[in-house]
């Protein structure tokens, strides 16, 4: 047989290997185009809306209206407004904010006299993209009304990107490890027959579960432990909160991403199809979860599917943890968020596998 004829044959094997692998055929010609409309709407570099805590010590016109306009900017988002600087400060720790404003008394005479009037503006400095564009929003309605912001960059006053970044890693780390390594090996033991002689087996269900879990769970801490290390040592990236509550916070997150991982196994018929499924979620994770990109750049609808994946709420976290020393009860509305999504995906994966392997 010639060198073409065999090409040829090798050529109408593959197509009729496609043609009966159909759902592989499918998932590879629709993940492009899903995740180049997906992720062309929700990816955008122009920072706006940023939430922003008010404390008015003034109370005068001039001050209200210096704020209108501060908020027309949209730059940023009144979310709040404060009594004091240390609950503006609490807010900035708990992540409910990122950048709050005080007008001290006297604010408005000044501006009235035509003299420069002070301001104060307290920035989370742990986003450096957020806190770039909120100097440039306040400095922007600032010049026609002689006002003189004082900027004061908490948490991370350098805004060295690393502090920002390694927390976030370590989320996507995490999260690439037990989803990848969880829907990898049920699959294959599942296409090698072992799965299924387990299950013939006296071992129970519950028994058989855990126990494939627990050690990519252990996996998962060391992994984090590892990042940990290499964060402090290499680029002097410290956990400034609590160790004891990030490892705490952890568990959730950690049981949500395994879960994720079974669900891919039960519902992929091969290692290819798993590989596919994998890649439909962590792009998503990584773009759309405020690793890179603040969520509020997001349409409505982008943002609230953001918040159904559990990397989302894990970065709010550990983040909080780690660069601002957010306490456990500071961060936890988004360790509430995980908690309920570990929930869902615990029950969605455990009864698809009773389901598939019964």
């Amino acid at each position: 047989m010639s060198g073409f004829r065999c090409y040829r044959s090798v050529v109408r094997k593959e197509i009729v290997h496609l043609g009966r692998d159909t759902t592989s055929l499918v998932i590879a010609l629709l993940i492009p185009l899903f995740q180049l409309t997906l992720f062309g709407f929700a990816i955008d570099f122009d920072v706006r809306d940023v939430r922003t805590v008010v404390v008015d010590q003034d109370r005068s016109r001039e001050s209200a209206e210096y704020l209108t306009g501060l908020e027309n900017t949209d730059y940023v988002e009144f979310v709040g407004r404060a009594a004091t600087s240390d609950e503006a400060t609490a807010s900035l720790r708990r992540g409910d904010a990122q950048v709050a404003v005080i007008v001290p008394p006297g604010f408005g005479r000044s501006v009235a006299a035509g003299r420069s009037a002070a301001l104060g503006v307290l920035i989370d400095g742990s986003d450096s993209q957020v806190a770039i564009r909120a100097r440039q929003a306040f400095l922007e309605p600032s010049k026609s009304k002689a006002v003189e912001p004082r900027f004061d960059v908490l948490f991370n006053p350098t805004m060295r990107t690393e502090t920002f970044m390694i927390p976030g890693l370590i989320a996507v780390i995490l999260q690439i490890v037990t989803v990848s390594l969880t829907a990898f090996s049920l699959v294959r033991e599942r296409e090698q027959g072992t799965l299924e002689q387990l299950m013939v087996s006296p071992i129970g269900r519950v028994p058989l579960l855990l126990g494939k879990l627990t050690p990519y769970a252990g996996l998962a801490f060391a992994e984090m432990a590892l990042v940990l290390a290499a964060g402090t040592l290499v680029f002097d990236v410290r956990v400034v909160g609590s160790l004891a509550a990030l490892l705490l916070t952890s568990v959730p997150f950690i049981l949500a991403t395994l879960s994720m991982g079974l669900l891919i196994s039960t519902i992929a018929q091969n290692q290819s199809q798993a590989l596919q499924m994998t890649l439909l979620i962590m792009l998503p994770s990584i773009l759309m979860s405020g690793f890179v990109f603040p969520r509020e750049t997001m349409p409505g609808p982008l943002f609230l599917l953001s918040d159904a994946l559990p990397v989302t709420h894990f970065l709010v976290v550990i983040r909080g943890i780690v660069v601002r020393g957010a306490t456990l009860a500071e961060v936890g509305p988004s360790v509430g968020a995980l908690l309920a999504i570990t929930s869902v995906l615990v029950a969605a994966s455990v009864g698809r596998f009773r389901k598939t392997l019964g």
